[in-house]
């Protein structure tokens, strides 16, 4: 009986019980499926853009490498604030809720148009950087202008891509998973129909090449952004937030000052680690162009 007991004590603390399993699948299956799919898909990105030229995939990886900084500062900016949806959900506190998205709300369109205007100022410089190894000046010439091609589009891409990361935080933060998940396949779907329409002009429609491969997901974006935005207002009786959440756009200072406090050191955790992977590349890219092109490949098989 007394074995019994502990061996029971045992499970119960350090093992836990069938029904927080299956809450935590709940929310962490959508998420593992639809990264599967958006990395499998960037899989398939390279594949397109490099059947086009070295050069071509050269240049787009650079620009996404570098986009890939501001995406993890978006995630570390909107992830403080999400300790507190979580408790504000779970408190029942809809006002609460609607505080913190504001809050990420600003942060990241703070960070959005810091990116934009970086980018807009200083993104060939950027490029650049990843162009001083091995390689003709007519090849490091073209990847220059196909990642310039590149970046110019997908700079268009930023506002939605900051709008989903919103909602769709908050969404998870609230419990809906599913949604976000569906939101993305689809996305996931137009950018890989359009890639192929695109890069290499099948049926009426223009050969972009790299331009191409930038406006499908562009377009993909805000297709995301429309299905995540219009499933939260139009389903109210869910997603109690929505409900007068753009009737104001001030945050209370105390909590801001929390946010900030708690959030601050995500945001730079995530922000040097994107730019240390960045420049992690830049080094390895002194090798030539063909090891930007390489790594490309080898870090979405990763």
């Amino acid at each position: 009986m007394e074995r019994t007991k502990e061996r029971s004590s045992f499970r119960k603390k350090f093992i836990g019980d069938r029904k927080f399993y299956m809450m935590v699948l709940a929310v962490a299956v959508p998420i593992m499926i639809q990264n599967g799919i958006t990395n499998f898909v960037s899989l398939l990105d390279n594949i397109m853009i490099g059947r086009i030229g070295t050069e071509q995939m050269s240049g787009a990886s650079i620009v996404n490498q570098l986009i890939f900084v501001y995406n993890l500062c978006i995630f570390g900016g909107v992830s403080g604030a999400g300790i507190f949806t979580a408790q504000y959900f779970g408190q029942k506190d809809h006002e609460g809720v609607r505080q913190t998205f504001r809050y990420k709300f600003w942060m990241a369109v703070i960070l959005t148009i810091g990116t934009i205007l970086l980018f807009f100022t200083v993104g060939e410089n950027l490029i650049s950087m990843y162009l001083q190894g091995e390689g003709t000046a007519q090849q490091i010439a073209d990847t220059l202008k196909y990642g310039k091609q590149y970046l110019d589009i997908m700079l268009l891409g930023l506002p939605p891509f900051m709008m989903v990361q919103i909602y769709s935080s908050t969404l998870r933060e609230c419990g809906e998973t599913v949604l976000p998940m569906k939101a993305g396949v689809v996305a996931i779907c137009v950018n890989l129909l359009f890639n192929y329409l695109l890069i290499y002009g099948v049926f009426f429609f223009p050969r972009l090449g790299v331009r191409g491969a930038a406006i499908a997901t562009v377009l993909s974006r805000y297709v995301e952004a429309a299905i995540v935005i219009g499933w939260t207002h139009r389903h109210t009786e869910k997603n109690a937030f929505a409900n007068g959440l753009y009737s104001t756009l001030k945050v209370p200072a105390n909590l801001t000052k929390k946010i900030l406090v708690k959030g601050t050191p995500l945001l730079f955790n995530e922000t040097l680690w994107a730019s240390a992977m960045a420049m992690l590349t830049q080094c390895y890219s002194i090798r030539g162009l063909n090891v930007v092109a390489s790594l490309n490949i080898s870090n979405t098989i990763n």
